[in-house]
């Protein structure tokens, strides 16, 4: 088992390449967590305020998950295209299991 931060880029590196950093792994559980609890809250709703609500509470939601705080989460772990998408109405199908919610936001964001 990898002891400190450089044991597991180095590991990270090794497995994936060197372009791959484990940052990436935190990203992309925060994106796929954002989407669930997108998907979840449904379509946006019609006023802005509630649409800023239901994103404040999902960005709140993967930030605990994640040991952040919402900004930090919402600027640096979760895609802003979700957002976006979202108040378009465009949202993955609540899923049942990881795999199949990691599968969907890639077709999402695709």
């Amino acid at each position: 088992m990898p002891g400190t931060s450089s044991d597991i880029q180095a590991d990270v590196k090794q497995r994936l390449g060197a372009e791959a950093r484990p940052k990436d792994f935190r990203t992309w559980h925060a994106t796929v967590m954002a989407a669930t609890g997108l998907a979840e809250a449904g379509l946006p709703p019609r006023s802005e305020r509630a649409r800023r609500t239901v994103v404040a509470g999902v960005v709140k939601d993967v930030a605990g998950e994640l040991g952040n705080t919402p900004a930090v989460c919402r600027s640096s772990y979760i895609d802003p295209r979700l957002i976006d998408l979202w108040e378009r109405g465009q949202v993955i199908t609540p899923r049942r299991t990881r795999a199949s919610a990691e599968r969907a936001v890639r077709e999402l964001l695709s």
